[in-house]
This record gives structure tokens, sequence and C-alpha cells, in this order.
């Protein structure tokens, strides 16, 4: 497969075999994993980060911008406190409100920095 084709064409209407066979590249290539099912009966996946980043670096661009869209609106909601460390990195503190948006739109592993859940 092309190394970073574009993949907002594959989740058009019609095209649910390329949408399997880019899916199936990116399981191959370590960059997602099966995560279950939805409410719908729909697999849902959850992407290495690291490795969709070197495997398609503007399909992490899309998911980033996304969820850095999504933060600003729970802030925006007081739905997290946002801190910084002494490197001036942003520490996210989120309610559980926020988490359970996070976790119904599906990129609450992405966000969830504890290591018992």
């Amino acid at each position: 497969m092309e190394n970073d084709p574009n993949f907002g064409d594959f989740f058009e209407e019609g095209m649910e075999e390329e949408t399997e066979m880019l899916i199936q590249y990116l399981v191959d290539m370590g960059a997602a994993e099966w995560d279950g099912m939805d409410e719908y009966g729909e697999r849902m996946y959850k992407f290495n980060m690291p490795v969709l980043f070197k495997v398609m670096p503007k399909l992490y661009d899309e998911i980033m911008a996304d969820i850095d869209e999504t933060m600003m609106d729970l802030y925006k909601q007081d739905l997290i406190e946002i801190e910084y460390n002494e490197n001036l990195e942003a520490l996210f503190k989120l309610g559980d409100k926020a988490k359970e948006i996070l976790n119904d739109m599906g990129i609450g592993y992405l966000i969830n920095n504890d290591p018992d859940q």
C-alpha cells in the first residue's frame, strides 16, 4: 500500500472494500488494533499513535487536530482543567463528564493517563 494515501477517500459511500484494506494495513503495520464493538455493532479500533505517525502521518495529524478541537470544546464547557508544569507542558485534568464524552467518541484511551484503566 502506498505510504500515507488519501485516507479520506476510504470512508466514502461505496468504498467498503478499500476501507477494509486500509484498516487491515493499519493492523498489519501495528498502527491499529481491534477494540471490540460499539452499540451499533460496528468494529472499534485503537490506534498506536507513535506507529501511526510513522505509517500514515496525515491520518495522525487529522486525529490529533480532532483531539485538540475536542479538548478545547470540553475546556470551554468547563469539563476539563489545563495546568502547566515547569517545562510549560499542558496537563489536562478531566472530570467524569469529560471522560464519558471522550469514551463515547472512542478516543478516551488516547487521553487516559491512568495506568490502572
